[in-house]
Order: structure tokens, then sequence, then C-alpha cells
């Protein structure tokens, strides 16, 4: 069966997502629990608190393995949080598969419910929790403006989403972007407008404002479901 969205070109169709993913995920053993024992420290105690003798040693590894298989602490940062929001990727990926995305019927929901869901698991994600809890500024620091990397990766996921999905908008890497800084927005920022406080406020703000953007095929129809200005 034919592609329902055919390919574009610089469309994700290559899986830049995968790719990315891939690099993330199949990292080597070594590399792997150098990343995860970075992230249990840096959740106990704080990113500031902990050093890269710290680190090679939860990890069981020498100084001189942890520089040549990741680097000085600043890449390692990076590096771990950028190994965490995979896994969180993997996650939103896992509570989508019931949806298929060759199923028009089945568009809006991927839209609201992905969108619902993406920003819930991240406000709710015990590492993100414990590492604001602990060292809030370092932290800030990390997922804000060092964050290129986290959400490049988060961009490429959620472009390959929305390509897949029939009816959905074409190239949709800009889209794409967008939905991930409002994500980001709203994960880091909760107390401001609009004030989406758990998943029936998210999905309704999906459904009035995301979907008409996102799916062609709600462009002309309209969509209903919006928060009004006293909700929001």
């Amino acid at each position: 069966m034919a592609s329902p969205n055919p390919p574009a070109e610089n469309s994700p169709e290559s899986s830049d997502f995968a790719a990315l993913l891939g690099a993330e995920i199949d990292r080597d053993a070594t590399t792997a629990r150098i990343l995860d024992a970075a992230l249990t420290l840096f959740a106990d105690i704080g990113i500031s608190r902990v050093s890269a003798d710290d680190i090679a040693r939860q990890a069981g590894v020498n100084r001189a393995t942890l520089y040549r298989r990741v680097g000085a602490k600043d890449v390692i940062v990076r590096a771990a949080l950028l190994r965490e929001t995979a896994r969180v990727l993997e996650q939103i990926a896992a509570r989508l598969r019931h949806l298929d995305p060759a199923d028009p019927e089945a568009a809006a929901e991927r839209v609201t419910h992905g969108f619902a869901t993406t920003v819930t698991l991240l406000r709710t994600n015990p590492i993100l929790v414990k590492l604001l809890a602990v060292d809030r500024d370092q932290t800030l620091a990390a997922i804000t403006i060092g964050a290129g990397d986290i959400l490049a990766l988060a961009t490429a996921f959620v472009a390959e989403q929305l390509f897949a999905t029939t009816g959905a908008v074409r190239d949709p890497e800009t889209l794409a972007g967008m939905i991930v800084r409002l994500v980001h927005s709203l994960v880091l920022t909760p107390d401001a407008p609009p004030r989406l406080r758990d998943e029936p406020e998210l999905r309704a703000f999906a459904a009035g404002y995301l979907t008409p953007v996102l799916l062609r095929t709600t462009r002309s129809s309209g969509v209903t479901g919006a928060p009004t200005r006293h909700e929001m």
C-alpha cells in the first residue's frame, strides 16, 4: 500500500529521529553505564555538586576511560540529559502505538493524545523532578540554554510522527519545532498562560489549537473543544 503522505524533499522519511535515537540508545555498554551513573548522581545530589571523579567511581571506570568515552563534565551533562530524553520519547511512542497513523479517524487523537501525554510524562519524569528539586539553577541552564541537542532530538521525533500521520501537513519540521518549544515552555513554566493543569485541559487545548494547524483535514471543517478565555 502506498504511503499516505508521499515522500517530500527533506522529509523525515529517512528517519532522522531513528538515526538520532539510535545514537543515544545503542551506545556501548561502558558509555551507557557512565551516562546512567551521571544521571543517578545528578538527580541525587545535583549537577553542580557532582565531579567527573564521582561519575567515574559510580560507573566503575577510571578517569581516563570516562574522558575517552564521553568527555569532560559539561559534555557528560549534555549527553546524560539527551539519553534521558531519548528514553522519554520512547515512552511517548509506546503510548501512541495503538493509534494507527494510516487511519484518518485516528489522526486527531494522535495529536491530542500525543500532546497531552508528552507534557504529562515530562512534568512527572522522576529524573527531571529530582534534578529541579536538588539543583534548580544548574538544571535549568542545562535544559534551556544548553538544550539544543535535546530540542533537536525531540523535534525530529515530532516531525516523524506528523509525517507518518494521514492528513497531516507536509514538510512538518518547522511546525514540529514550534510544538516542541511550546511543550518545553509548558513543562518549565506551567503557571503562565495558557494554564493547562491536567490531561483534559491539555487535550482540549490540542484539539482546539493544534489539530487545526497540524491536520489538513480539519482546517476547513473546524474543530471545537478549545479552552475558553475564562478557562485559560
